[in-house]
């Protein structure tokens, strides 16, 4: 069988407080197929939510569309995850700890943050005109900070 490389761009912008109210949709990254020249990020930290975006490509050898379109939306979401990763390890627990902190010395936070990750919700999937993918995460991070206070008791 002949194996396939996916080509990940590093390309990853952290959006914070996107998405002011509980419904607030996403932000089109892709216009008439190519990814915007600009992408803005607001640095309101009072809002609930925090975006992710992260912007993915296959191999471009692939022919088939579909599985095309499959390896870059999955490339685009790792992108996204370790943005959002690298966001939560540095957010504050309590005055002097850091979830990076607390993640080498609790099993339970470090399983919580994984889950995190793995249960962000994909607000927006956007292929390019090459089928590049470019997907946005969305975290509600009261309620991930809530959570990683819980299991560090």
């Amino acid at each position: 069988m002949m194996r396939r490389r996916l080509y990940v761009l590093g390309i990853g912008v952290l959006a914070v407080g996107l998405a002011g109210c509980a419904g607030g949709k996403a932000v089109s990254k892709v216009k008439k197929g190519e990814i915007a020249t600009t992408i803005d990020t607001p640095t309101v930290e009072s809002d609930r939510y925090i975006e992710f975006d992260g912007i993915g490509a296959a191999d471009q050898t692939i022919t088939n569309m579909s599985q095309k379109r499959s390896l870059s939306e999955s490339a685009g979401r790792k992108i996204a995850e370790e943005k959002m990763l690298a966001y939560l390890k540095g957010q504050m627990i309590s005055a002097d700890t850091t979830v990076e902190q607390a993640i080498t010395t609790n099993q339970k936070i470090q399983g919580l943050v994984q889950n995190t990750l793995r249960g962000a919700a994909i607000v927006k999937r956007e292929w390019t005109s090459d089928d590049g993918c470019v997907v946005t995460l969305r975290l509600d991070k009261k309620k991930f900070i809530d959570q990683v206070k819980v299991a560090g008791q």
